[in-house]
């Protein structure tokens, strides 16, 4: 039976998906299952690793029957995931404890041990700065905090190497998560680093073997067969980070190019094939393709969130609305209304930090902000001032990049958010570059599936890929009339954020105080 089936598997923050592609990439089946956030109290949250290995038996059996696939046509798996999100296991592969993502803020004193005794090291070693952006400190913590449980730690790994070890047996990890979300990897000797590993207080011994993503971690073991459904055999491979499996989804893969993934937060991306480039104010990926490419990225907490509590919280006559509607639902309404208003949103700045502010320096103690609401501002005001913050956000890590003298002239967007055309023209008047939307159907699961199918042999190259999943939707040329306008409101956006640290800080002093 000929073996023309790919499938691809993400972890996102709230669900899994499985997606059963053919050879030409027709997607034949898609499932999604949520799982449960743990919220074990302020500031903190978890996710139940087991519960994600069920999500992926349940996803991917309903997807084979779903597409009327036989299992032995399948030809190889590719697993993504969230990232900054230690899984321990034990020898028998049982977890020791629940995976701690990004969004975690406990390991705050870990992060200021790593910033006062390590971070020149960490720089050099890794080309990336301790922040709560990575799973080292949260496994540092473990260690601090829970040393029963560190004792018992066989290896670690990020949540697609856990979906890896429950398909393979082996404990494993891509450069592509370790090169940026887990300090400890030399990017020169591409191994972990002893003497840095020391120096954080950790052991080698719990970290696991690496590989490069576009080989093979392992192949699905004669147990996972009998759990998933899927033949004994079958090739296994890590696109590693969610972001750096859309990258491939989206043909972003060669040096210039830019990519603005965006979801509840969103990435502003731009490949180089400079290995000296790197700044503490963006996180440096190895690309998928091979660790001669770098993804430097500058991550915003709060961007299809904000318009999401926008609707819940101040748009619910528009959701209303959509209710009683066939054709349109409350993000087109939202557009809709928004494009009411005009550049610049009556004077009215949001600062989108529902989350804590990430990129270009983070700081968990800010706030979202609407600043200049007068009588005058109306709700069309408000959700185009919502898209524009967003914007002014992404720009800082756009900036940064461009100050390191990377030369980004298009960006490619991708995610929810990029499918209203207001948003669209925001972003490229306020970045100056053309934007560019792609029909990448599924993002990550399709990006895996690239990897498996280059990784299998399926395709001879990623440039092949590319070049038959042609998929450009839509171009946005950026409006240079608008452009003083909004360099200026950009500069009143950081400075509003800059007045208003002290009162940030107050704030959550209060709160802690009081419980609110």
């Amino acid at each position: 039976m000929a073996k023309d089936v790919l499938i691809g598997i993400d972890i996102g923050s709230s669900n899994v998906k499985t997606v059963v592609f053919n050879k030409a990439f027709d997607i034949l089946a898609s499932e999604t299952q949520e799982y449960e956030t743990i919220i074990p109290q302020p500031g903190w949250s978890e996710y139940r690793p087991d519960e994600w290995w069920d999500c992926v038996k349940t996803t991917l059996g309903r997807a084979l029957k779903q597409g009327d696939v036989n299992p032995d046509r399948i030809a190889g798996i590719g697993l993504s995931s969230l990232g900054c999100c230690p899984v321990p296991m034990d020898e028998t592969g049982a977890v020791a404890y629940n995976g701690i993502p990004w969004s975690d803020q406990r390991a705050q004193d870990e992060v200021q041990f790593l910033t006062d005794n390590c971070k020149e090291m960490i720089f050099a070693k890794c080309k990336n700065a301790p922040t709560t952006l990575n799973a080292t400190t949260h496994l540092m913590w473990i260690k601090n905090h829970c040393p029963d449980v560190y004792r018992k730690i066989h290896k670690y790994t990020e949540p697609s190497g856990f979906l890896g070890q429950r398909f393979t047996g082996q404990y494993t990890m891509d450069y592509g998560f370790a090169s940026s979300l887990d300090f400890g990897f030399d990017t020169e000797t591409l191994d972990w680093d002893d003497d840095l590993i020391g120096a954080m207080g950790l052991d080698k011994a719990i970290f696991p073997k690496l590989h490069p993503n576009n080989e093979p971690l392992g192949a699905v073991t004669a147990q996972a067969a009998a759990e998933t459904g899927v033949p004994e055999g079958v090739p296994v491979f890590a696109g590693g980070a969610d972001l750096l499996a859309a990258a491939l989804a989206a043909g972003a893969i060669h040096a210039g190019q830019g990519f603005y993934s965006m979801g509840s937060g969103a990435n502003m991306m731009a490949i180089t094939d400079n290995q000296e480039i790197a700044s503490p104010h963006l996180i440096s990926f190895f690309h998928p393709i091979g660790p001669q490419l770098r993804i430097l990225d500058g991550v915003q907490g709060s961007i299809g969130y904000s318009l999401r509590w926008f609707r819940d919280q101040l748009g619910r006559d528009l959701q209303a609305a959509a209710e009683l509607s066939t054709d349109v639902d409350a993000f087109e309404l939202l557009t809709q209304e928004g494009m009411k208003s005009k550049p610049g949103s009556g004077g009215v700045i949001y600062l989108p930090h529902l989350f804590g502010k990430f990129h270009p320096a983070l700081n968990p103690a800010a706030k979202g902000v609407f600043f200049g609401i007068s009588p005058g501002t109306t709700q069309a005001d408000l959700i185009r001032a919502v898209m524009e913050g967003c914007a002014y956000a992404a720009y800082q890590s756009l900036k940064n990049i461009l100050d390191l003298g990377v030369t980004v002239d298009e960006i490619i967007v991708t995610g929810g958010p990029s499918k209203s055309p207001l948003w669209c023209q925001i972003m490229a008047d306020v970045f100056g570059r053309k934007l560019v939307t792609i029909n990448a159907p599924e993002a990550s699961p399709f990006g895996n599936a690239i990897l498996a199918g280059v990784g299998v042999g399926m395709f001879s190259s990623f440039d092949e890929v590319a070049q038959r999943a042609d998929h450009v939707d839509r171009a946005y040329e950026p409006n240079v009339s608008l452009a003083p306008m909004y360099m200026e409101m950009f500069g009143l956006y950081e400075q509003t954020y800059q007045s208003l640290l002290p009162s940030f800080d107050e704030l959550a002093r209060i709160q802690s105080k009081h419980g609110l």
